[in-house]
Order: structure tokens, then sequence, then C-alpha cells
């Protein structure tokens, strides 16, 4: 048995709800979002999440695209 100890951090998962609050998105556009490739869910068993860093980097793409 190793005794070492990980460095790196897991990354922090979201479920539906959270893609929600962070986008103020909803359901709909979300669904089309997800089908267009834009945001990739991760199943764990039932359970249906987002990785939250992805979904920040996501709305950080649109703040750097408006027009200043």
């Amino acid at each position: 048995m190793s005794n070492t100890i990980q460095s790196a951090v897991a990354p922090r998962l979201i479920p539906f709800s959270g893609l929600s609050n962070i986008t103020t998105l909803g359901k709909t556009k979300l669904y089309e979002l997800i089908n267009a490739g834009e945001f990739r869910p991760v199943k764990l068993g039932r359970k249906t999440v987002f990785v939250e860093s992805e979904v920040f980097e996501w709305v950080n793409e649109r703040i750097s695209k408006r027009g200043a």
C-alpha cells in the first residue's frame, strides 16, 4: 500500500441547477448548448453534472467577446 499524497486537486462538479445559476440561462437554452457541444456533461450513475471550471471558462469567453 502506498503512502503517497496526491497533489492534484479534483475538479469541482456542479449539478444542472448550478449550471443554470452560473449562466443565468433556462433549461431549454442549456439543453440546446449541451446538444451543440458547448457544455460537456459528466454522467455519475443517474446524475448528470458539469465541471465548474469549464462552465466559468465558457462564461469568461463570452465576457471577453463582448464589445468594449
